[in-house]
């Protein structure tokens, strides 16, 4: 009896059970599943296994595509500022030209922010593409607090003579996206000074510092390059703990935004093979 058990053993395992044996054609399970005999089964919970993998694989690159996003979005502000810092910090206390300063300091870092907010906006992440903006504030601190923090550290104060105070308003107009033109004016005072020798013969503001025929308190830089300011309008430390403020700000938005566009991917990706 058991050697024709195992001869009927063999024969199921060897022949196409769905033409042979008619009994053992095949059963139709939930999921669409078929089962025929031992091999069959075998067959089937390979296919299973492959498909599990397989979205395995997927989740964790999902994952991982979701970690290098949070950690770009949580970087680029801190690294956007340090950029122009170091720019400018060449710029101040080093060989590098205007053009460099301004191209390195300024456009480079905003450029790059505005790539990275770009690809974030294609992706639907909002929170990473409002980092931007104080991202790009951070940026512009930076680069400004160089300037002060050198005339803070090798400035040199005199007293100077306002000899005329010129005033200069530009007006620029911006079209929104609804089509509405805003106009913007900005007034800057050009005080012509007579300093002692070495001193700066002009000084620009957003202010009227003094009176002309009035003395003003000027802080210049003996190696000339970087603008003289008011005695009392020098904050490097002030621009300096600005910027890491706002970049801190920028970064914060960033990981919310990060986290927030790997749980919401997470949640959208289908989780197998329909009807499982």
């Amino acid at each position: 009896m058991s050697g024709v058990l195992t001869g009927v053993s063999q024969i199921l395992l060897d022949t196409p059970a769905a033409l042979t044996w008619p009994w053992a054609a095949p059963h139709n399970w939930p999921g669409g599943r078929a089962l025929y005999v031992p091999r069959a089964v075998a067959v089937t919970w390979s296919a299973d296994v492959r498909a599990t993998g397989a979205g395995m694989a997927g989740r964790h690159g999902g994952w991982a595509r979701g970690l290098r996003r949070t950690a770009a979005a949580l970087a680029a502000p801190p690294l956007a500022a340090a950029l122009a810092f170091r720019v400018a910090r060449e710029s101040a206390y080093g060989s590098l030209g205007d053009w460099g300063f301004f191209l390195g300091g300024l456009l480079l870092p905003l450029v790059l922010l505005g790539w990275h907010a770009a690809l974030a906006a294609r992706r639907g992440a909002s929170l990473i593409v409002l980092s931007a903006l104080p991202a790009g504030l951070g940026a512009v601190l930076a680069l400004a607090s160089v300037g002060h923090s050198a005339l803070e550290d090798r400035g040199v104060e005199i007293s100077c003579l306002v000899l005329k105070v010129t005033e200069h308003t530009e007006t620029e107009s911006s079209m929104d996206a609804q089509g509405h033109w805003t106009s913007t004016t900005r007034t800057s005072y050009d005080h012509r000074l007579g300093c002692p020798a070495g001193g700066p013969e002009h000084l620009d503001a957003s202010s009227r510092l003094a009176k002309e025929g009035e003395s003003l308190a000027v802080v210049h830089d003996p190696r000339g390059k970087v603008s003289p300011r008011a005695a009392g309008d020098v904050h490097g430390r002030g621009l300096r703990t600005a910027a890491g403020a706002a970049a801190g700000v920028a970064a914060l938005l960033g990981l919310a935004g990060g986290i927030s566009e790997a749980y919401h991917t997470r949640r959208r990706r289908p989780r197998g093979p329909a009807g499982r």
